[in-house]
């Protein structure tokens, strides 16, 4: 593959970036789900702990990915951040022997926030960093393109896989086979990582105190020398929110709504899966040579389609055809990722990784399920769980979701204009 990846650096980057989307969907998804089946099915929890892992995620990588910028060292915080993530996904569950619903929930928002610390310090913070380091201009759609790649994966293993490893097992066998295969991605591809050569730790001399250092990304200024890269994260936050009004609530809606089971979840997202792998790769060349633009309109046109007509059918042929449409608008995280990369500040990738995470994760994290909460509130079918209530997500999310989606196309069109600007550098 001529692509300027070294064979090493790409096993690397397959390892961790599976291994860390593993256990970001166990949290994304059966963390969720393991509330409304096994504490209380009030939505209103679920959005809590989504909005607080958020906060967590974006100051950890901010925090760390500034560290990391002025040390120039990212291998320590992602080995030693992958086994301490690996172990805290295992023990989640527990939070299920507190004994009340309060006392549970609490746990829940607890734990979720300590595996989420230790997840952006290795992942985002640090494997990020060290990928924009050691990847170019040349090659980043590509390797946006192979990232994308690893969370279909890791989807197929975290629902397919693990829909019939709960059914037939339950959760606490599903949470430990989970994190044992985290904690083995995490310590043989950091075992092999080899730091960026062009990494050095920070002029000693002229750096500025790390507070000061800590919030120069947002200064105005700052703001305005880097346009076009915050206008590329504000498009990342708008797809994103769309993503998250229905992401954490869409198993609880197929089983409860749509009355299908955890296993033929796991079979949908089964047969999903490869058609979004097929498309990966060449968005992320078309990415490469300068296509970006026209790639993001008909994505994000085609996602809000979907994501209308996914909540619109209830046989699994037509689940798995919209399926595969909705899930474009992650795909185009590809593009935006690529650019992003491309326009982050060399001296300080670890910090922007950061920014990065506001909003990638934090802003559409807070809004997204907040926006699923209310609408599952107001239009959802009241239900009894546990002796406790709360409500079945409707087709309401989906709608919500695909209006979203379209307003992605504002800061593309914007983009436009600077589409010279954006183009691969020779």
């Amino acid at each position: 593959m001529n692509n300027g990846l070294s064979g090493k650096n790409l096993a690397v980057i397959i390892m961790l970036g599976l291994g860390g989307q593993i256990a970001w969907n166990v949290e994304n998804s059966w963390f969720n789900t393991f509330v409304f089946d096994t504490i209380t099915p009030n939505p209103e929890p679920i959005a809590v702990m989504v909005a607080v892992s958020s906060i967590v995620a974006t100051l950890t990588t901010l925090i760390i990915g500034t560290i990391s910028d002025r040390i120039g060292r990212r291998k320590p915080f992602i080995l030693f951040g992958y086994v301490l993530w690996a172990l805290s996904t295992a023990v989640f569950p527990m939070s299920g022997w507190a004994g009340t619903i309060q006392r549970a929930v609490f746990l829940v928002v607890l734990l979720d926030a300590v595996m989420t610390f230790f997840g952006s310090t290795a992942n985002d913070a640090a494997f990020n960093a060290w990928v924009t380091d050691i990847t170019s201009t040349k090659n980043r759609g590509l390797t946006e393109g192979i990232l994308m790649m690893l969370p279909v994966f890791a989807v197929v293993l975290g629902t397919g896989v693990s829909g019939l490893l709960i059914d037939k097992l339950g959760y606490f066998p599903f949470f430990l086979v989970l994190g044992a295969l985290v904690l083995v991605l995490g310590i043989t591809g950091s075992s092999i990582l080899k730091e960026s050569p062009v990494l050095k730790p920070s002029d000693m001399e002229n750096r500025s105190g790390f507070f000061i250092e800590l919030i120069k990304v947002f200064r105005p200024s700052v703001i305005s020398r880097n346009r076009a890269l915050y206008i590329v994260f504000v498009t990342i936050a708008i797809s994103s929110i769309a993503q998250q009004v229905v992401g954490p609530y869409e198993i609880i809606y197929l089983n409860n709504y749509i009355g299908i089971s955890k296993s033929l979840t796991g079979l949908l997202t089964a047969l999903v899966a490869p058609v979004l792998i097929i498309f990966a790769i060449p968005i992320g060349r078309l990415s490469d040579k300068g296509y970006g633009l026209p790639v993001l309109v008909a994505g994000f046109i085609i996602s809000a389609a979907g994501q209308f007509f996914f909540g619109s059918v209830n046989s699994l042929p037509l689940l798995v055809l919209f399926g595969v449409l909705k899930n474009f608008g992650f795909l185009m995280l590809i593009v935006l990722g690529a650019w992003a990369r491309n326009l982050m500040p060399q001296e300080s990738r670890g910090q922007f990784q950061g920014v990065r995470l506001i909003f990638l994760v934090m802003l559409p994290m807070i809004i997204g399920p907040a926006i699923g909460s209310f609408l599952i509130n107001h239009f959802g079918i009241p239900t009894v769980l546990n002796n406790a209530n709360g409500f079945i997500p409707t087709p309401a999310i989906y709608r919500a979701s695909s209006l979203i989606y379209l307003l992605c196309l504002v800061p593309v069109l914007i983009l436009k204009k600077k589409a010279d600007f954006l183009k691969v550098s020779p």
